[in-house]
């Protein structure tokens, strides 16, 4: 893809700058018109290098926010885990307006619950907590470091989600949760004020994100 892309892209189109990873890549046009001439030429480069273009993946964004209003098919696209689209949030003057930012994918959040799901933490009853969060820190924290730096809101429900398995252990565990989360989640809490490092979600720097 070397060849067969960024050189030929750098020689041809310098003015369109892009992102590749692997057979994924991301080109940033100025217009539509641009837009269907790189496509048009970038389909015949890779057809010439007996390669093609994904028929599904391969399309025109528009990048609809505050600024970009006009209606077009496609107004999001996913790179690398990411969803990018138009949201509505809080702009760094204080007003909120729609922004074309990037925001953990639903894929890659059902991904990373299907993995803390997969652990089975409410069965390792043997464990005490600190053993369960050594166990579910490292998916945690690589996860936050990757996704947590846009649209926290975005991973509002996966970290709930690890919140609750939690509390699903402490309910296995002690007898006298069995049956009363609204008890072992009081629980969590004072630890949580004692030891917010305990667990990755709960040092997050947006708190509000992760408590229910």
């Amino acid at each position: 893809m070397h060849y067969a892309f960024d050189f030929w892209m750098d020689r041809h189109f310098p003015y369109a700058p892009f992102e590749r990873y692997t057979d994924d890549a991301v080109i940033h046009c100025r217009t539509e018109k641009e837009a269907k001439k790189i496509l048009k030429d970038l389909d015949g480069r890779m057809k010439s290098c007996k390669l093609e273009l994904h028929p599904q993946k391969t399309k025109i964004v528009y990048c609809k926010d505050k600024d970009r209003r006009r209606e077009y098919p496609n107004v999001d696209f996913d790179f690398l885990g990411y969803t990018f689209k138009g949201v509505y949030i809080k702009c760094r003057t204080g007003r909120r307006g729609i922004n074309f930012i990037a925001s953990a994918s639903k894929k890659s959040n059902k991904s990373f619950r299907t993995k803390i799901k997969a652990l089975e933490v409410h069965k390792k009853t043997g464990c005490k907590i600190d053993m369960i969060a050594k166990l579910i820190n490292p998916i945690v924290r690589g996860w936050i470091n990757y996704f947590g730096k846009y649209n926290a809101s975005a991973i509002r429900y996966s970290l709930n989600c690890v919140e609750r398995r939690i509390v699903k252990w402490a309910m296995s565990k002690y007898k006298r949760f069995r049956g009363h989360r609204k008890r072992a989640e009081k629980w969590l809490a004072k630890i949580r004020k004692r030891e917010p490092k305990l667990f990755a979600h709960w040092n997050y720097r947006n708190r509000n994100v992760v408590m229910s």
